[in-house]
């Protein structure tokens, strides 16, 4: 490896952890220990910034701690800062450390969705239009897609309960659908468990609502097809009144 690369190496080595590795040779202690300080508190401003909630539970010094340690152990593919909330959530799920709330992964994964859908391309269909329904029954035979920027979450927690004054939550299957509305809001709505299983397959399935629900009824046999279609059509009225999901005119065959 050449001079400068194995000099880069090694001031790099011990700015990520300056205990384990000693810092190069012709570099004075006072100037190095700047180098450490305004790299490090760059990183955990960035973290920060997304993780207020978790922030607030753990309290500040624990907080710094644990950021500290993703700096330390975490491996960096990108250069750019917006993604580093993201690299502590990986770190959070590969190696969160034990004394920590079994639910802090996932309060971090929730805390970070919102930075993630405000940064993705928006890859709605072209041919997507926008139109108004008042009756749930009006959708039966329009082809229904949730929106073009969204994601589908599954927790055992009730993460979107945390809060500095409330740090406990029960264990429970938790669903929820995160989109950014075409006015570049990002919403969130908690959903029961069988509209999440409906818009799984708005999620793979392009069809029609009454296709949808047919295929729905026939998980839940305990229900009949009837009402699964009047539930089923109601719940997407609602979720397109919110932005939440789209239409176009094609009809079924």
């Amino acid at each position: 490896m050449p001079a400068f690369q194995t000099y880069q190496a090694a001031f790099t080595a011990h700015l990520r952890h300056p205990a384990r590795h000693a810092k190069p040779t012709g570099v004075s202690d006072k100037r190095m220990r700047v180098y450490r300080e305004i790299v490090f508190n760059n990183f955990e401003a960035s973290v920060s910034a997304c993780f207020p909630v978790l922030r607030d539970i753990l309290g500040q010094r624990r907080f710094s701690k644990l950021v500290r340690q993703c700096f330390f152990s975490q491996q960096f593919n990108s250069p750019l800062f917006k993604d580093i909330p993201g690299s502590f959530v990986a770190f959070l799920h590969a190696e969160i450390p034990a004394d920590l709330p079994a639910y802090t992964a996932q309060l971090a994964h929730y805390e970070w969705i919102e930075l993630l859908l405000g940064q993705q391309v928006d890859a709605a269909p072209a041919d997507s239009t926008v139109e108004h329904f008042t009756q749930g029954h009006a959708l039966l035979h329009r082809v229904v897609q949730l929106c073009g920027v969204h994601q589908l979450l599954h927790y055992d927690y009730a993460v979107h309960l945390l809060s500095k004054k409330q740090n406990t939550v029960e264990t429970i299957p938790t669903f929820l659908l995160v989109y950014r509305t075409p006015e570049f809001k990002v919403c969130f709505i908690q959903l029961n468990a069988i509209t999440y299983q409906l818009l799984q397959q708005l999620q793979t399935q392009t069809a029609t609502s009454h296709h949808h629900l047919l295929q729905l009824a026939q998980t839940i046999p305990h229900f009949s097809s009837e009402a699964v279609i009047e539930f089923g059509l109601e719940t997407l009225l609602s979720l397109h009144q919110q932005q939440a999901i789209t239409t176009d005119s094609l009809r079924s065959k």
